[in-house]
């Protein structure tokens, strides 16, 4: 009797064990990366910092997580990147936002958002047009009247390239003044640190950009907001900065931002992501982040997602046949 009974006791032990086993270490077990597909200092790089800081201090994610700076095309070389050699990664985010949307619509990459893996929007921005605190333009309607005399007359900096996000968000505003945005130059930076310096440093008369990139000089008194592409004015820093619609042009321009997986990522990382970051957004560590950095909460995953991305793509490929971008 002892015998079958030992036997027995024994294998539900080892039954035990290898049902622990099967489970395996909780995910993610290991390091994990953010790419943000721009330089220092633009939106992309910022959201992907400070999404890594929140997870690691709400102790969402206990693993290390690294953010690599991937820039080029507006997003193109990381998405290549991406598609080519994190196929199935489970352990990697990358940022992104209307620019990489235009840089699909422009046909600067063969890819798009099928080939990658989309997860979810976190926030929303706002376009604006910057001038240096010394400028003699004083508002939109200034300078849109100087630009409409005389396209020379000004120099637009943006972080991404030309007929890209940054841009478009000067042309759009071109367009409604009745000024030709083409005529006008526009030199392309490699994320808003770099645009900003040359706003500062006299080599561009105008920087078009989101308004969170904006927000160390404007506390600084370096630079003089001349108007901001929302509904209605922000509050906090901004509260003094008339909307485009104020100054007589009908022109909003919202920037959202989220993040987006390798492509075949597993079902179980995807959820895992999804709920993951849904959650943070609703912590107190990302309610700071929105108060910081003047963002906007605009929180949007699965598949009503995708259907917003689809629509989006599709508003994209309007307006930038409406401006001459695309034939």
């Amino acid at each position: 009797m002892r015998t079958p009974l030992r036997l027995l006791l024994t294998l539900m032990v080892l039954a035990a064990l290898a049902g622990s086993g099967a489970a395996g270490p909780a995910f993610p077990d290991r390091a994990v990366e953010i790419i943000a597909p721009a330089g220092a200092g633009g939106g992309w790089d910022t959201l992907s910092r400070l999404t890594a800081k929140v997870l690691s201090d709400e102790k969402l994610v206990t693993q290390p997580i690294t953010v690599t700076n991937m820039p080029g095309g507006s997003g193109a070389v990381a998405i290549a990147h991406v598609v080519t050699r994190r196929k199935g990664d489970a352990y990697s985010l990358i940022a992104f936002s209307p620019a990489l949307t235009l840089t699909i619509v422009n046909r600067n990459t063969p890819y798009a958002y099928k080939d990658v893996t989309p997860i979810i929007a976190l926030s929303a921005d706002y376009g604006v047009l910057v001038v240096r605190k010394d400028s003699t333009i004083n508002n939109l309607r200034t300078l849109m009247q100087v630009l409409r005399a005389n396209p020379d007359n000004g120099v637009v900096a943006g972080g991404s390239a030309p007929g890209s996000l940054d841009h478009i968000i000067f042309a759009k505003a071109a367009k409604a003044a009745g000024v030709d945005a083409l005529k006008v130059r526009y030199i392309p930076y490699q994320g808003g640190g770099e645009a900003m310096a040359s706003l500062l440093g006299g080599s561009a008369s105008v920087l078009s950009t989101g308004a969170s990139e904006v927000l160390s000089q404007v506390r600084a008194g370096q630079v003089r907001v001349l108007a901001i592409f929302s509904e209605q004015r922000l509050g906090g820093l901004f509260r003094d900065v008339p909307t485009a619609i104020e100054q007589g042009y009908n022109v909003t321009f919202p920037i959202w931002r989220g993040f987006y997986g390798p492509p075949d990522m597993p079902a179980s990382a995807v959820k895992f992501w999804e709920e993951t970051l849904s959650k943070m957004s609703k912590s107190k560590g990302w309610d700071k982040v929105l108060t910081d950095t003047q963002w906007f909460p605009f929180v949007v995953s699965g598949d009503r997602f995708r259907r917003f991305l689809d629509e989006d793509t599709r508003g994209f490929e309007a307006l930038l046949r409406e401006l001459g971008f695309v034939r």
